[in-house]
C-alpha cells in the first residue's frame, strides 16, 4: 500500500495504540510516526498477582522550552519514548459515568459534550479486553463496572469504611487497574505500556508499520481536495525535513503536542491552524490538581486491592468541582510489608487526591514561532488552579479521615502536601470536543471541524475533566473516532 492511501497515526501512546488496533482489525494498515527511538529504554515492572515486587523506571522529562504566562510552578512533562506517557502511569482505568457527562452539562452549553456515556459505553467494552482489567464486582453510580477479566473486592476491614462513605455521599470501591491481579515481568516501567502491549505485536505480525525518530511537525492543508494530504515530520536523527503523503490522519500525540501539531499546520484557510477559526485551539487546557495524602493508622490494614473513594453525588458538588481519593501503593511500601513480617498488611497509606477545574480559555498553550529548537516552535504555558480547586481537595481530604476515624481506624496525617499544576500529567482540552467551532476544535466524532479526515484521538478532545484517570476514555473515543474514520473512508463520504 502507498503512503498515500494510508491512514497515518501519530503517536504510539495508549490512544494511538488503541486506534492501531481497531484500524488493524477493520483492514487497514496504519503507519505510525513516532518521535522516540525503537531502541528507546523503557524500563522493567515485575509483579507477582498484581502486587509490584521491582520497578525500573526511566526519568521522566519536562519540557523545558516554556513561556510562562500562568502559574509559574506549573509543570509540564513529556515522554518522546515508544508508549508515551504510557510508560509513567499507575494503570488505573476507570470509566467516566453518566453522572460525569450531566455534571458538565450542569455548568452551561461551553462545557457540555456532544456526545454522552451511552455512545461511549460500547467503546468502552471494545477496549478493556485489551489492558486484562482487574476491577470491583458491583457498580457505584461514580464508577461503571466494565468488561473486566477479573473480579475483586477490597478486604473485610474496608466494610465499616464503605458503611461510612455514604455518610458522605461518596462510595468505596476497589480501583480497576489494568493487569490488576496478573503476575508478569515486562520490559516497561509500567504493567501496561501501550507500545510494549499492543503496538509492537501488531508491528511483528505485519498488521502495521512504525517510524521510529519521526517528529511530525505539521498537518499539510490542500484547498484544492479540501483535506490534509499530507503529515510534515522531522527525522530526530538527521534533522531532515520530510513529508509523508497520507489518505487521512489521526493525531494521538497528547494534549500538547497533538495541539502544536494542528497550531502549526497553518494555511490560507486556516492561519491560525488547522480548524482555528474561533481561536479555541490550545485554548481549555486542564489537568487534574493533586494532593498527596499519607495516613498512619492504628491498626494493620491491606494494601490490596487498591480502593477508591469517590467524589460524592451531583447534588453534594457544584458543577465541574469535586475531589476523589485513590489509593497508592509502591514496591518500597510492599518490601516494607515484607520486611515486617506482614506481607502485604499496613499501618500506613498513601492516596492522591485528584480534583477537577472548570477548563477556560485562559489555561492555554500558544506557539511562540520566534522561538525555534531543533525545528518544533517554543510554547507560551498558562496553567493555573482555581481556589475553590484546592478547597475540593480539602474536603475530599476531610472526609476520608472522617470515615476511618469512625471506622475505628484512629487515622493520623502524616503528609498533606498540594502539588504543582501540571503534576498529574493528566494533560486535557486543548482540541476539545464541542459540537460548535466556537467552543471545540472536534466535533462529536473527534473530526477537526473544517477537515473531515483529520481525527484527534487523545486526551485533548476532553470537553472536561472529571476527577478519574484519562487513560481508559481516550482509548475508547481513539477507537470509536477511528472505527468511524474507517466507515467513512470506505463509503466515499471522505
Amino acid at each position: 500500500m502507498s503512503d498515500s492511501q494510508r491512514v497515518v497515526v501519530i503517536g504510539t501512546g495508549p490512544a494511538a495504540a488503541a486506534s492501531a488496533v481497531v484500524l488493524s482489525e477493520l483492514g487497514e494498515r496504519p503507519l505510525l510516526l513516532e518521535a522516540g527511538s525503537a531502541r528507546a529504554g523503557l524500563g522493567l515492572t515485575a509483579r507477582i498477582r498484581g502486587l509490584t515486587f521491582a520497578k525500573f523506571r526511566p526519568p521522566l522529562g519536562r519540557r523545558s522550552d516554556l513561556t510562562m504566562t500562568g502559574d509559574a510552578s506549573a509543570e509540564l512533562y513529556e515522554a518522546l519514548a515508544p508508549g508515551g506517557l504510557s510508560n509513567h502511569w499507575a494503570c488505573a482505568v476507570p470509566r467516566f459515568a453518566a453522572e460525569d457527562f450531566e455534571d458538565a452539562a450542569r455548568a452551561g452549553n461551553e462545557w457540555t459534550w456532544p456526545i454522552g456515556y451511552a455512545e461511549i459505553a460500547p467503546w468502552y467494552d471494545r477496549v478493556e479486553p485489551l489492558l486484562h482489567i482487574a476491577g470491583a464486582a458491583e457498580a457505584s453510580p461514580r464508577l461503571p463496572v466494565g468488561r473486566f477479566r477479573d473480579r475483586w473486592t477490597l478486604g473485610p476491614e474496608w466494610r465499616a469504611i464503605a458503611h461510612e462513605a455514604r455518610r458522605y455521599a461518596r462510595d468505596l470501591v476497589p480501583m480497576p487497574y489494568a493487569y490488576g491481579s496478573e503476575s508478569i515481568l515486562t520490559p516497561s516501567a509500567t504493567a501496561f505500556n501501550a507500545y510494549t502491549r499492543l503496538i509492537k505485536p501488531l508491528e511483528r505480525c505485519g498488521k502495521l508499520d512504525v517510524r521510529y525518530d519521526s517528529r511530525a511537525s505539521s498537518l499539510e492543508w490542500s484547498a484544492a481536495e479540501r483535506r490534509v494530504v499530507a503529515v510534515l515530520v522531522r527525522d530526530m536523527r538527521t534533522g531532515a525535513a520530510l513529508r509523508i503523503p497520507c489518505r487521512a490522519v489521526v493525531v494521538a500525540a497528547g494534549a500538547v503536542n497533538s495541539a502544536q501539531i494542528l497550531l502549526e499546520s497553518t494555511s490560507a484557510e486556516f492561519p491560525e491552524g488547522l480548524g482555528n477559526r474561533h481561536g479555541v485551539l490550545g485554548r481549555y487546557l486542564h489537568d487534574h490538581p493533586l494532593a498527596k495524602l499519607v495516613v498512619d493508622l492504628g491498626r494493620k490494614v491491606s494494601l490490596a486491592p487498591a480502593s477508591y473513594l469517590t467524589r460524592a453525588s451531583l447534588d453534594h458538588c457544584s458543577p465541574l468541582y469535586a475531589a476523589a481519593c485513590m489509593q497508592w501503593n509502591s514496591a518500597s511500601h510492599m518490601a516494607r510489608t515484607l520486611l515486617s513480617g506482614h506481607p502485604g498488611r499496613t499501618r500506613r497509606l498513601g492516596f492522591s487526591i485528584f480534583g477537577t477545574m472548570i477548563p477556560t480559555r485562559d489555561d492555554y498553550i500558544a506557539v511562540d514561532r520566534k522561538i525555534t529548537t531543533n525545528g518544533r516552535a517554543a510554547l507560551s504555558f498558562s496553567l493555573r488552579y482555581p481556589e475553590r480547586a484546592v478547597r475540593e481537595l480539602e474536603s475530599a481530604r476531610d472526609d476520608l479521615l472522617g470515615c476511618l476515624e469512625r471506622g475505628g481506624w484512629s487515622p493520623r496525617s502524616r503528609i498533606f502536601r498540594v502539588e504543582a499544576p501540571g503534576n498529574s500529567v493528566h494533560y486535557a482540552g486543548t482540541c476539545r470536543m464541542h459540537e460548535s467551532p466556537r467552543f471545540g476544535v472536534v466535533d462529536g466524532s473527534s473530526r477537526v471541524h473544517g477537515a473531515r479526515n483529520v481525527a484527534v484521538a487523545d486526551s485533548s478532545v476532553f470537553t472536561t475533566g472529571p476527577e478519574k484517570n484519562p487513560v481508559l476514555t481516550a482509548m475508547a473515543l481513539a477507537a470509536r473516532a477511528s472505527a468511524q474514520l474507517v466507515h467513512e473512508l470506505r463509503t466515499g463520504v471522505l
